[in-house]
C-alpha cells in the first residue's frame, strides 16, 4: 500500500481516529528520534573511551558494551568470548593501536 493510499483512507476516518493517528505517529517519531540520539551519544563516550584508554591496551582487541569495557585480547575471537562470558552477545569490537605505532601497506 503507498502513502498516498493510506493518506486517503485515513481522510475518510472520523476526526477522532484521525487524532489517534496522528498521535501515534507523533509517538513513534519521539521514540526514533530519542533512539538516534541515544545512539550518537553512545557513539560519543564509545570513542572517548577508547581515546583515553588506547595506550593502556595498544596492540589488543578491546569488546565495549557502550562505553564498558566487557573484553579485551591479542585476538578479535578472544576479545568477543570474554564479552559474552560477561552477557554482552554483540560487543563493540575494534583493535587499539598505539598513537606513536605506524602502519603501512604496499600495492
Amino acid at each position: 500500500m503507498s502513502l498516498t493510499e493510506i493518506l486517503e483512507q485515513a481522510s475518510t476516518l472520523p476526526a477522532a481516529e484521525q487524532r489517534q493517528i496522528v498521535e501515534a505517529l507523533q509517538n513513534n517519531l519521539r521514540r526514533q528520534t530519542t533512539v538516534a540520539n541515544a545512539d550518537a551519544e553512545t557513539r560519543q563516550k564509545r570513542l572517548e573511551w577508547l581515546k583515553a584508554n588506547r595506550e593502556e591496551y595498544a596492540g589488543n582487541y578491546v569488546a565495549l558494551d557502550g562505553e564498558r569495557l566487557v573484553g579485551h585480547a591479542p585476538t578479535i575471537r578472544e576479545a568477543h568470548e570474554q564479552a559474552r562470558a560477561n552477557g554482552v552477545e554483540n560487543p563493540f569490537l575494534v583493535r587499539l593501536e598505539s598513537e606513536n605505532t605506524v602502519l603501512s601497506a604496499s600495492w
